[in-house]
């Protein structure tokens, strides 16, 4: 990671910047047999440090370092002739994830922006609790899990994503920035609880503050 931020830090204009906010997500649901139920919370949330280059130009680099913290609870079933296999779990899932932002940026004072990007995490805590149920041919066994959800939940993500947002100087170099982003993960995240075919997407909420630093250039005095 020092090395990806190398490059950045070497820029003659840059800025740093931290934010927080909520997350909106939810996973698909596709048509496979299998009867899903979820229940979200709505207490999601994430903090981002970023790094970013502000120059003249358009077009200027990003990355940022986000947790993000969620709790969700699913119930599938997947019934058939000859058994059936049913999931009741809670989760809870904080990741961590390196993300790639480059921006395309307009305005002097009042810059807006927007960035496509992609992104790739792995779980930093989880936990989950629950059971799940098989029957087949008249035998009935159950299996009740307690404890960290490393075995249950992927350990790495890759998605893509795409925000817009908008930043306002408050006071010399420090702005406050707010933006929208929308992420679809592209891996299989419910192998524990259902279908390959299921993606989580989420729509990201945030505002924080921004510092942009210039580097100073030395001045030589001439006779």
């Amino acid at each position: 990671m020092l090395f990806l931020c190398l490059p950045l830090l070497s820029l003659s204009q840059g800025q740093i910047g931290i934010k927080g906010g909520y997350i909106h997500y939810w996973f698909t649901v596709p048509e496979d047999g299998i009867q899903y139920d979820y229940n979200y919370s709505h207490s999601a949330y994430s903090i981002n440090i970023s790094l970013k280059q502000r120059t003249s130009h358009t077009f200027n680099q990003g990355l940022e370092i986000v947790y993000t913290n969620r709790s969700f609870a699913v119930k599938s079933s997947d019934q058939s002739p000859g058994g059936s296999e049913t999931v009741d779990y809670s989760y809870s899932i904080g990741n961590i994830y390196l993300q790639f932002r480059p921006q395309f940026s307009f305005g002097s004072r009042i810059k807006f922006f927007v960035y496509p990007g992609f992104y790739f995490g792995t779980l930093l805590n989880s936990s989950i609790q629950g059971t799940k149920s098989y029957w087949h041919i008249g035998e009935t066994k159950t299996n009740t899990i307690n404890g960290s959800a490393n075995d249950y939940y992927p350990n790495f993500e890759f998605g893509i994503l795409f925000g817009a947002g908008i930043e306002v100087p408050v006071y010399k170099n420090l702005s406050i920035v707010y933006e929208n982003n929308f992420s679809l993960n592209l891996l299989p995240v419910a192998n524990a609880w259902g279908s390959e075919k299921i993606k989580m997407l989420n729509l990201n909420f945030e505002i924080g503050l921004a510092y942009t630093f210039t580097r100073k250039t030395s001045k030589s005095n001439t006779k």
